[in-house]
């Protein structure tokens, strides 16, 4: 008896250890391990998905949307939940009609929990997919970008990855504040890891990213954009580029370069490319490619700006009283500058000239004296002033900067070749706010392309006014540069963008490029600027043409997209050409003034002359007799012929 007591004993003190011992469990579980369990709970039964907000839109500024963002769904996978990865990729892709292989890929790549494995799928898609009950799938909102117009300002938009996220363009300059704030989705599964139809679902709901208004407007976008495309054929030319730009405010109306790329698909290749060469790509050769046709040639690549510049030098010298209308050179055809012989456009020379001769003919001579007269010092005081060596903060990503030499490196030579716009290198923003500057007044402006930023339910969150930075010239040299580009066009190398009936402005620059086999005379930068109206002007427009195969000067090739450009914007704003005054101009009376004193009377009003007898050098003899006679009413191309006694 006492043997089995004992043994009672022992066995209930084993089992109340036991049960001592599980109650210490339960109360260890309960207590101290509750809040740790609780989680693992949690995490096995629900996923954390994150929604992303809704991407701001980018609009014209008339509000026409460039881009903007849809509501679609996307497929995701719980990693950890998936043991039959093929199984599950070809369930998915029979469901969706779509390829099993990414999605495999995928599945088998996974770096983190939560992978997304399908974007952009339908209403009905995400139904379908649901009803399937994949274990450790489940379907929640998403966005697609979308560029209604595919192309158009494609290098200024620019392009987002695959996530939403700006990749080139103003999508990237300005991606934090059209990304919003992603939300989040509680979502609650079974056992496998399937989210439940009925679950207890929990939304943190997306905060929509805030939208851009541009300057840029997009009926002119289209007309420039349909002339740079009609002029890269035509001159099978590397690339075509263009800006307009309110000289005023700063506001860029358009910005362009062909070749671009469809903003929908910007990882397609063009037709020059076969589907063979692209399969034989690297990945580094396919980034290039791509990087190539996304750069924006207008703001990041630089030029040597030619006779465009000439501009600014005349500009100088004029506001430093070194030169007016009075002044006159005389061109032999080249000029000799430290032994060295640096040529005119003309082998045959221009003999003597006027200000305004020369800067109609383009005479490399005569600026090359403009230029020694205005001297190293005061060209680089200027050229800091016009903001040459600095970029014009436009907001826009990988803006480029001027190329210029040191201030202790430049000789005579390279004073020279500076003064009719070789030697250095500026970009296509930099020369338009430079010509800007020169006939605005005289105002260095910032160039804006960004008037507002707006909520999503269209609300102003932000302005941007239009910022003058400096005075650099005054009015009345503004006004004399103004002269000067007027008569180029009327008279000059610009005569091919004349339209009459307007006022036009304007200016050509052609340039060699250096190769591997030094400077090419058919490897060329050509280029052109346009104002109008010259009188008050509104609209500047720069375009360049990169490497023309047919034709080799800015006046040929570059001055006929501008006027073709100019034409467009100004019946599109209801400018109509007044020809009444275009061809009432009155001949002044000459009787009695110098030569000099009636060159200069003529300049201003834009009329042509020539003198008898012909090559008369000697300005101050007086006039003797005149045709037309004082008063008469002439054509803006009229030719008046001023008589004088030798």
């Amino acid at each position: 008896m006492n043997v089995f007591r004992k043994r009672l004993f022992f066995f209930y003190l084993i089992v109340s250890l036991l049960i001592l011992a599980l109650v210490g469990r339960l109360v260890y579980i309960q207590v101290v391990w509750s809040d740790e369990l609780s989680e693992m709970a949690k995490a096995q039964q629900n996923k954390n998905i994150p929604i992303p907000a809704q991407r701001g839109a980018i609009l014209d500024r008339n509000g026409d949307k460039l881009a903007f963002s849809v509501k679609t769904y996307s497929v995701w996978a719980q990693a950890s939940e998936i043991t039959k990865q093929s199984e599950t990729a070809n369930l998915i892709a029979e469901t969706l009609e779509i390829a099993p292989e990414p999605i495999i890929e995928k599945l088998l790549n996974a770096q983190s929990t939560n992978v997304k494995l399908v974007s952009n799928i339908t209403k009905s898609e995400e139904e379908l997919l649901k009803s399937k009950g994949i274990r450790g799938i489940s379907v929640t909102e998403d966005t697609k970008r979308l560029y209604p117009y595919n192309s158009l300002a494609s290098h200024v938009i620019g392009n987002v990855t695959t996530d939403g996220v700006g990749l080139t363009g103003l999508e990237y300059y300005f991606n934090d504040i059209l990304i919003g704030e992603p939300g989040l989705l509680h979502v609650t599964t079974d056992v496998y890891g399937r989210q439940l139809a009925y679950g207890e679902d929990e939304l943190k709901a997306p905060q929509n990213g805030d939208s851009l208004r541009l300057t840029l407007d997009n009926s002119i976008q289209f007309f420039v954009e349909d002339r740079l495309e009609a002029a890269l054929e035509l001159h099978d030319a590397k690339s075509v580029s263009a800006i307009v730009m309110d000289p005023k405010t700063g506001e860029i109306l358009a910005m362009a370069s062909k070749p671009d790329f469809d903003l929908n698909n910007p990882r397609t290749p063009d037709d020059s490319i076969d589907d063979a060469t692209w399969a034989a790509m690297s990945d580094d050769e396919r980034m290039n490619y791509w990087n190539s046709r996304w750069r924006n040639n207008v703001i990041s690549d630089t030029f040597e700006p030619g006779s465009t510049f000439k501009a600014l030098i005349a500009a100088v010298a004029l506001e430093e009283k070194l030169i007016d209308f009075n002044t006159t050179f005389y061109c032999t055809g080249s000029k000799d500058v430290s032994g060295q012989i640096l040529n005119c456009a003309n082998p045959l020379g221009h003999g003597l000239e006027t200000l305004t001769q020369a800067f109609v003919n383009s005479c490399n001579p005569a600026f090359i004296e403009i230029g020694q007269k205005i001297g190293v010092d005061t060209l680089y005081d200027y050229l800091e002033k016009f903001g040459v060596f600095e970029k014009t903060a436009i907001s826009l990503p990988a803006e480029g900067n001027s190329l210029v030499r040191d201030k202790e490196k430049i000789g005579p030579v390279e004073l020279a070749t500076m003064s009719y716009g070789h030697g250095l290198n500026i970009t296509m923003i930099q020369l338009i706010r430079i010509i800007s500057t020169i006939v605005n007044g005289g105002y260095l402006i910032e160039p804006q392309l960004v008037n507002s930023i707006e909520s999503s339910e269209g609300v102003i969150v932000e302005t941007f006014e239009p910022k003058v930075l400096s005075q650099v010239i005054s009015k009345e040299t503004s006004d004399n540069m103004r002269i000067l580009l007027e008569s180029a066009v009327k008279s000059g190398g610009g005569k091919n963008a004349y339209i009459e009936g307007i006022r036009v402005g304007g200016k050509s620059g052609t340039t060699e490029k250096y190769t591997e086999n030094g400077y090419e005379s058919e490897v060329v930068v050509l280029s052109f600027v346009g104002i109008a109206p010259i009188e008050d002007p509104q609209y500047v427009v720069l375009v360049v043409v990169d490497e023309p195969k047919d034709e080799f000067y800015g006046s040929i090739v570059a001055a006929p997209v501008v006027k073709a450009i100019l034409q467009d914007i100004l019946r599109y704003k209801n400018i109509v050409p007044n020809v009444e005054i275009e061809h009432n101009i009155e001949v002044p009376s000459l009787m009695g003034l110098t030569l000099e004193a009636a060159i200069e009377k003529l300049d201003k009003l834009g009329l042509a002359y020539s003198t008898s007898p012909v090559g008369v050098e000697d300005h101050t003899l007086p006039v003797t007799n005149q045709y037309p006679a004082a008063g008469t009413k002439v054509d803006s191309d009229s030719l008046v012929i001023i008589s004088v006694e030798e």
